[in-house]
Formats: C-alpha cells, sequence, structure tokens
C-alpha cells in the first residue's frame, strides 16, 4: 500500500510541474518583465532605452521584439551564439528600428554574461536574471528560447515561441518575417 501511495505521489508531482513548466504559447500576452543589467550607451540607444535602468519591455521602441533565453552554462547556446550573432547583424541591416533583439540570462549574473559577450563577440544588449524570477514568470522555457514579441498597445504579445536551436539565422529570419 505505501508503495502505490508513493507511487501516486510522484506522478501527481510529475503531472503538476508539467502543467506548471509551459513556456509562454503564440497569442499569449509577453508579460512587462523588469530588465537590468549593464548595457553600453550604443545598446540604450539601439533599444531607445533612457536612464539607468531598471527598465520594461514595454519601454523598448520597436514594432517586434526577439528575446533569446540563454544559460551561459548551456551547452546548446554556445554553440548557437554564432548564429544569433549572425542573426542580430542580419536584423540590423534589414529591419532598421523594426525589429529589436535582446538575450536575457536565465540564471547568471553580470560576471557570467560579460564572459559570454566576451567569448562569444555578443553586441547585442542581454540582461540579468540570476535568480531566474523571470524565468520563472515566462513558464521556464528551455535553452535556447526565442520568442518573438509584437508590439500591442503599451503591451507586447508573442507571436511565435521557439525552444532549442534554430536551422540556421537565414531560415530564422525567414520563419521571423513571416510573422511581421
Amino acid at each position: 500500500m505505501r508503495k502505490i501511495c508513493f507511487v501516486l505521489m510522484m506522478l501527481s508531482l510529475l503531472i503538476s510541474s508539467m502543467a506548471y513548466a509551459r513556456p509562454i504559447q503564440s497569442g499569449m500576452n509577453f508579460p512587462d518583465i523588469p530588465l537590468e543589467g549593464k548595457i553600453t550607451d550604443n545598446q540604450k540607444n539601439y533599444l531607445s532605452l533612457k536612464g539607468t535602468g531598471p527598465w520594461k519591455v514595454s519601454e523598448i521602441d520597436a514594432d517586434y521584439i526577439i528575446i533569446e533565453v540563454y544559460s551561459m552554462y548551456c551547452p546548446h547556446c554556445q554553440k548557437e551564439a554564432p548564429a544569433v550573432n549572425s542573426l542580430f547583424e542580419r536584423l540590423e541591416k534589414t529591419s532598421g528600428k523594426q525589429v529589436k533583439l535582446i538575450g536575457l540570462a536565465a540564471g547568471n549574473t553580470e560576471f557570467e554574461i560579460d564572459f559570454f559577450k566576451k567569448k562569444f563577440n555578443v553586441e547585442f544588449p542581454i540582461f540579468a536574471d540570476p535568480e531566474l524570477e523571470i524565468h520563472d514568470k515566462i513558464g521556464q522555457p528551455g535553452t535556447p528560447h526565442f520568442f518573438l514579441l509584437k508590439k500591442n498597445g503599451d503591451s507586447y504579445a508573442v507571436i511565435l515561441s521557439h525552444e532549442g536551436p534554430f536551422e540556421s539565422p537565414a531560415k530564422f529570419l525567414q520563419t521571423i518575417k513571416s510573422k511581421l
């Protein structure tokens, strides 16, 4: 009897954790999360942010925002870093002010972000989430995870939620453009 109770309890925990840990999906509003961290003046200008922060997602001046949720310790994120850099460069050349790319460092401190940025020559803004508070609010996505957000009044709606690496920067850009 104890064995059955234990199995039922474990099954219940598994099912409840699966229901809780679901990343925000297309059609849902993206929470107006706080964005904190060290960003350069050029990065602040890129996002049209004022002051010293923390900022909110809604303060970014863009029709669309791509958020990459990553972790410095994720081997897939490390492998994907050159492709994400290429995506950023392509967006800069083709979309101007329309689409902006930012990173959200799940579980990483400023020191870890700096290390990642230097190692992989990352130029786009990356914001810290050392305590995983934001990660929890957006449904605990696996890394890497990409959200494409569309401005909707004073907020942003998710129009693409993509978990895992993308095939290539060119193909992912095509997917993004098909959603614009």
